[in-house]
């Protein structure tokens, strides 16, 4: 008997283009509670029930709702609490979850943050948010002087 090569499942084919924006919104949501400083929006963004964890930047992993929900009304109650812009969205998804990840630009540096949600009967919800500090990544290139006595470097050479 013929032998059949296994059967893999689909990890992206189910996740369409509408599913894959309306992610996009609710991650994009989540960064206008923030630099909006809307803890009411944050709340709502996040799931009301089941499990859950955020882990800010050098803290403790919050797995509580209610402790997750406190530590973000802290956050945007801070006089000095900075504004983040972000970029370089990815999106990895299958019905009824998606991670995205990107990379957040703050006054003081660079962070990459994988945000987590899942599809309730009202949309797309949190119930992850993790980042980490990164190494800045400049997106423009200096332009070459006569006085530069080093050729550019070759980034396309991994080592």
């Amino acid at each position: 008997m013929p032998r059949r090569s296994p059967r893999l499942p689909p990890l992206l084919a189910e996740f369409d283009d509408e599913e894959r924006e309306a992610v996009l919104a609710a991650n994009r949501a989540f960064y206008k509670a923030f630099n909006e400083r809307d803890a009411d929006a944050m709340e709502t963004l996040w799931a009301p029930t089941g499990t859950m964890i955020c882990l800010h930047p050098g803290q403790a992993p919050l797995t509580e709702r209610a402790d997750i929900i406190a530590s973000w009304r802290g956050i945007l109650q801070h006089p000095q609490s900075p504004k983040v812009r972000f970029t370089d969205e990815l999106v990895i998804g299958r019905p009824g979850l998606a991670l995205v990840m990107c990379r957040e630009i703050l006054a003081e540096g660079q962070l990459m943050a994988t945000n987590s949600f899942v599809r309730l009967g009202d949309g797309w919800h949190m119930v992850g948010h993790h980042s980490g500090q990164v190494p800045a990544v400049e997106r423009t290139r200096p332009v070459p002087t006569a006085a530069s006595a080093t050729p550019p470097r070759d980034r396309r050479k991994l080592h």
